[in-house]
C-alpha cells in the first residue's frame, strides 16, 4: 500500500488540517501526493461525499503520484469547505483519506454610519457610529478629516 499522503499549497505543506488564510478572489492549488505503493496510488479530490477529480499524475522514477485541485477564484462558501484527498491502489482496503479546511480573510459586506438621523449645528457635540459587518477577522475601523 501507499505509504505517505501529503497535501500541500502554493505556500506549502498544510499542517493542522487547514490552509494559511486566502484572500477572497484569490486562486488556490492543492497538491494531494502519495509516495510508495505497488502499483502506485490513484490520487482523488472529494468535496461533501461528490468526486471533484480523480486525475492523477504518476512518477515512478521518485515512486510517487500526486493530483492537483485547482480553484480559480475563492469565494465566501469556500470559507472552512472542507476538502478531502483519497489514495488507493486497491480495492481490498479503504483508502487513505486526508482532510483539508480552507482558511480565508473575507472584506466587510456592509459598513454603516448610525446617529446621522438629525441636522448637524455648528458647536454642538454630535456621535456618530461606524458598524461593520461581515468581515473576517473584524474590520479595523478608523476615522478620516
Amino acid at each position: 500500500p501507499p505509504q505517505g499522503v501529503q497535501v500541500s499549497d502554493d505556500r506549502g505543506p498544510i499542517k493542522n488540517g487547514i490552509t494559511t488564510a486566502y484572500a477572497e478572489g484569490a486562486s488556490l492549488t492543492l497538491t494531494c501526493s502519495a509516495t510508495s505503493g505497488k502499483p502506485l496510488a490513484r490520487v482523488s479530490w472529494w468535496k461533501g461525499g461528490e468526486l471533484i477529480t480523480n486525475e492523477t499524475q504518476y512518477f515512478p522514477e521518485r515512486k510517487r503520484s500526486q493530483s492537483i485541485l485547482k480553484i480559480d477564484k475563492l469565494i465566501r462558501s469556500h470559507l472552512l469547505a472542507v476538502f478531502s484527498c483519497e489514495v488507493s491502489n486497491s480495492q481490498l482496503q479503504p483508502p487513505l483519506v486526508v482532510r483539508v479546511a480552507i482558511d480565508m480573510y473575507l472584506r466587510p459586506l456592509e459598513a454603516r454610519l448610525q446617529g446621522l438621523n438629525h441636522p448637524l449645528s455648528a458647536g454642538r457635540r454630535t456621535d456618530i457610529t461606524c458598524k461593520c459587518k461581515g468581515s473576517r477577522p473584524p474590520a479595523v475601523i478608523s476615522w478620516w478629516k
